[in-house]
């Protein structure tokens, strides 16, 4: 019989040896982990990508505007900056009731 003869020992080695293996490709530092540690890297790193592709729409679109529109850009400086035109009064009130310290 095969497994009197040394086969059986050959075929736990070679079972050894798979299972070596496996768990090698499974639990090692460039195995399935990392991988899927990988993976999900990438992920976040395409979500991040999209975002920022997003706000720099956002951004020409706001540059086209303020290039474009003079009423846009007009109501931005007055309220951002409080600008007025030379025949205008601007009006600063204080506040009544001071946030207590």
């Amino acid at each position: 019989m095969w497994w009197r003869s040394g086969g059986a020992a050959a075929l736990v080695a070679l079972i050894a040896g798979i299972t070596a293996v496996a768990g090698s490709a499974v639990l090692g530092s460039d195995g399935l982990t990392r991988l899927l540690r990988l993976r999900a890297e990438r992920q976040e790193l395409g979500e991040a990508a999209v975002q920022r592709l997003q706000a720099n729409a956002a951004l020409r679109a706001e540059i086209e505007r303020l290039r474009s529109d003079p009423k846009y850009l007009e109501r931005l400086a007055r309220k951002r900056l409080g600008l007025v035109k030379p025949d205008e009064m601007a009006y600063r009130f204080r506040d009544t009731d001071p946030e207590p310290h």
